[in-house]
Parts: structure tokens; sequence; C-alpha cells
């Protein structure tokens, strides 16, 4: 059986896996498996550094075409857009440090659910310090 890639996603619903398509894919899969939360804007300059021809309103539609189909999610914070996992966690998003931290804690995420609440991603605004 094959595995689930965000590629076999695309390719098993229809979509052409074109080159500025693999280009960011590969590269949001790049930086999420770092544990970072890039912007559309941190998108965007490393695409256009490789593929110089590329518009933002091709990258912006890449990456709704994955969040539409459950590959990624997204949240915003102070007018930007931060990408990220699917999966239930809390982002802790540093409004002193501009850092965004992934804190995994069962016990919130179970009440969420015992309220009817499905998680993906919970977005917190906090003061972390240095």
């Amino acid at each position: 059986m094959e595995q689930q890639t965000p590629l076999n996603i695309l390719k098993e619903k229809g979509y052409r896996l074109t080159p500025q398509r693999i280009e960011v894919v590969k590269l949001v899969l790049e930086k999420l498996e770092k544990k970072e939360h890039p912007t559309f804007n941190d998108i965007l300059n490393e695409v256009k550094s490789k593929m110089p021809s590329i518009s933002a309103s091709t990258v912006y539609n890449i990456l709704k075409l994955l969040e539409d189909n459950g590959v990624i999610v997204s949240f915003e914070h102070n007018g930007r857009t931060y990408y990220d996992k699917v999966e239930p966690h809390i982002n802790v998003v540093c409004a002193d440090t501009g850092k965004v931290l992934d804190i995994y804690n069962e016990k919130i995420l179970e009440e969420l659910r015992n309220a009817g609440v499905v998680p993906t991603s919970v977005v917190v605004k906090a003061i972390c310090g240095k």
C-alpha cells in the first residue's frame, strides 16, 4: 500500500503535480519537519530563490490547496499567516519574542474533545520572556 504523502493526496484527487506545487510542498514539509511554523512570506521568499518567476498568487493558491485538502492548517497572528502540521497540539505564540512553540498537553486536548471540539491546532497568545 502506497503511503499517503501530500503529493499522493493531491495526485489521487486529480491535481497535476506541477514543478511549482512539488517545490512548495517539499519546502513546507521540510520546515514542518524541523518544527518551524513558516509564514506565507517565508515560503514565498524561499521558493522565489529557487523559482524566480513564481508569483505570490501561485504560492498562495498552492498553500490554500494544501489546506483545503487537509495537508496543513494555518493560523493568523499580527497580520501574518502561519502554516503548521495537522495534528492535535497547542501553538503558543510568544507576543514578546515572535516565536511559536508547540505544546502537547493531552489533558487540555481531552477537555476540548469532551466539549465536542475536535482540535487540529489551538492557538494561545502569551508572553514568553527571554
